[in-house]
Formats: C-alpha cells, sequence, structure tokens
C-alpha cells in the first residue's frame, strides 16, 4: 500500500484545504445564521461538497495510473 504524505506537497491535501475546509466553514455559518426550517441546507452543502471531492479523488487515481 502506498504511503500517504499529509503535508502541503500532496495534490489531495491542497485540494481538500482548497475546496472541503471552505465548505464546512460556509456550512458552520449558515447553520448559524439560518432560520429552523432550513437547518438541512449546511448537511447537504457538506454532503455535496464531500461526494464531488471523492469523485475526483477516484478520477485522479484513475489518471494516475494511466501515466504509470
Amino acid at each position: 500500500m502506498e504511503r500517504f504524505n499529509m503535508n502541503f506537497q500532496n495534490k489531495r491535501v491542497r485540494v481538500w484545504f482548497a475546496f472541503v475546509l471552505p465548505l464546512i466553514l460556509l456550512a458552520v455559518l449558515l447553520y448559524i445564521s439560518l432560520p429552523k426550517e432550513f437547518e438541512f441546507i449546511p448537511t447537504l452543502i457538506i454532503i455535496v461538497g464531500f461526494v464531488i471531492y471523492q469523485a475526483w479523488v477516484v478520477l485522479d487515481k484513475r489518471k494516475q495510473r494511466s501515466n504509470k
């Protein structure tokens, strides 16, 4: 199994900090500011963001395998 480097030289870590972390912060701010009946929206934002990130990871792995 390939070792995972948890630093900013790793492309996945940079994408996570650039894409997923702002979505989490946005979701927290929306959860605080939205009325009770719209509290599902921040959860939906986090789920959609995580699915998009995981899809990008899978596509990136396929791209790396095809380049080898």
